[in-house]
């Protein structure tokens, strides 16, 4: 994988800094990039003015779409319309995101990572205030993604401080969590939650009561739920029984090695 953006000829034909760095990472990736959630080695990009997808792949046909910046990306990022994000998620139907950190001193690839869909859910987006009357768009509402709420294992790094990562090990990584594919929307939200929280702990072996420190944390994510113990528990079975952690008994679980 060659991790140099620079096409001269894309360069020339754009005037703008920003329509460059766009076509220039989005001409790399189609080139450089495979599929992660398959054995593809390649990925196609849409026509123009597709509304949510810039890449899919043509075997497996998942959708993917890429999010380029030369600062590192932090807590949260940018996106569109908050109701179409919140319908995309219920929907089932939002593209994999790929976040491209690159650097202009040589016009090269930093980091790449790849965020599943299904670690999309409402807990992770940040409704923004509407535009003031006096906008173009006066009252539209846009959204951030909290990057910051996103457990570790949904963010599958292809790429690491310009190290590029096996595409077997990328796979491999994809795979792990692949089992939260098939579950519905609140159930996702739930199930990335109590990931994050698990990860948030830092240790290998935890106990149900530092879980349930949690609980004031997860209630402000899930206010209608007032239950909150009893489903802490059941996301701790569901993870057990996906193989993801390992009860050990008496209230303590461990976490497998990923």
């Amino acid at each position: 994988m060659d991790l140099h953006l620079f096409n001269e000829s894309i360069f020339r034909r754009y005037k703008s800094n920003s329509q460059r760095i766009r076509r220039l990472s989005e001409d790399w990736f189609e080139e450089q990039m495979y599929c992660p959630a398959c054995k593809c080695d390649n990925l196609e990009s849409f026509q123009n003015n597709t509304p949510v997808a810039d890449f899919y792949c043509p075997k497996c046909m998942s959708q993917f779409q890429l999010k380029s910046q030369s600062n590192p990306f932090g807590n949260r990022i940018l996106d569109g319309a908050y109701s179409k994000m919140i319908e995309s998620i219920h929907k089932g139907d939002q593209p994999h995101f790929f976040l491209l950190h690159y650097t202009l001193n040589d016009w090269s690839v930093l980091n790449l990572e790849v965020i599943p869909n299904y670690f999309f859910s409402e807990s992770i987006i940040e409704k923004r205030k509407p535009l003031a009357p006096t906008a173009r768009r006066a009252g539209w509402v846009g959204c951030n993604l909290l990057l910051s709420r996103i457990p570790e294992d949904g963010r599958i790094q292809t790429i690491t401080d310009s190290i590029i990562h096996e595409s077997k090990e990328v796979r491999t990584n994809w795979l792990k969590v692949s089992f939260l594919k098939n579950q519905k929307s609140p159930s996702r939200g739930w199930i990335t939650d109590i990931m994050w929280c698990i990860k948030d702990l830092d240790k290998k072996e935890f106990t149900l009561d530092e879980i349930y420190s949690y609980k004031n944390h997860l209630a402000k994510l899930h206010p209608l739920n007032k239950n909150i113990k009893p489903k802490i528990r059941q996301q701790l079975q569901f993870l057990r029984d996906k193989k993801y952690l390992k009860f050990l008994g008496s209230g303590e679980y461990q976490l497998k090695k990923r």
